[in-house]
């Protein structure tokens, strides 16, 4: 989601955006709004989204993008086959053996304006980097809260690889996983194991600032994309998907 500002949260006095929506459309995407709640905001393209995506109804009425001559691509595996990685995706590689995702992951920093800025496209996770945010977050096996998003489902055009996308993200299994889970991170040269221990749907009025607090007991890592119900007349998403999962 190009360009797109989160929701913003009150904490401490200033703004902290919460994550990008993670299905995205031509113009917007969910995140939170103020006092501490998520909330999808909207987007003119999403119905078109949620027909290309998700499988849903009334997207005729939608605007569509303008199309890319490179035609369509409708599954990670065939993006990454063709067209390889996007760029700045080397920050560490993701893999969750139980939902199939073997990813790359890039970083993104949360500057002082409170944007957590969006992975590139439908194949790439992103990682936090909230150091200018003292007390939350953290990085992989650094004893913190390492923060990780990734796209559920993805209808926009692919600028690196010059096609549009129409179909799931590498967070579409999310909900799947369950206690026990392993999550792999291949990080400096590392290897870290986490096991899961917790995955929630939330709503908009979670406890927000626990969930991305980087005092944690064991070293952690924290998943995160949208769920629940998309609403074609809002065109939100109902609920969030965040997973937890601690190292071994």
């Amino acid at each position: 989601m190009s360009r797109v500002r989160a929701g913003l949260q009150i904490l401490r006095g200033v703004r902290l955006g919460a994550l990008g929506c993670i299905l995205l459309v031509a113009a917007g995407g969910c995140g939170s709004k103020p006092e501490v709640v998520v909330r999808p905001t909207s987007s003119p393209a999403a119905a078109a989204a949620v027909a290309g995506a998700t499988g849903g109804s009334g997207a005729a009425a939608a605007p569509s993008e303008t199309p890319i001559p490179g035609g369509v691509v409708t599954s990670v595996k065939d993006l990454i086959d063709r067209y390889g990685w996007p760029p700045g995706t080397d920050y560490a590689r993701m893999r969750i053996p139980t939902i199939g995702v073997d990813a790359r992951v890039g970083s993104r920093v949360v500057e002082r304006d409170a944007v957590m800025p969006d992975p590139a496209g439908p194949a790439d996770i992103v990682w936090y980097d909230m150091s200018k945010w003292p007390g939350f977050g953290g990085a992989p096996g650094g004893g913190g809260n390492a923060i990780f998003s990734g796209h559920v489902d993805y209808a926009y055009n692919i600028p690196y690889a010059q096609v549009a996308y129409r179909g799931q993200g590498v967070f579409s299994q999310l909900s799947l996983l369950s206690q026990g889970d392993i999550v792999e991170m291949e990080y400096r040269g590392q290897t870290l194991r986490y096991r899961v221990v917790s995955r929630q749907q939330l709503q908009a009025g979670a406890d927000w600032l626990a969930i991305w607090s980087g005092k944690v007991a064991k070293d952690t890592i924290t998943l995160y994309t949208c769920g629940g119900a998309f609403d074609a007349k809002t065109l939100e998403y109902a609920d969030r998907i965040v997973v937890r999962a601690e190292r071994l």
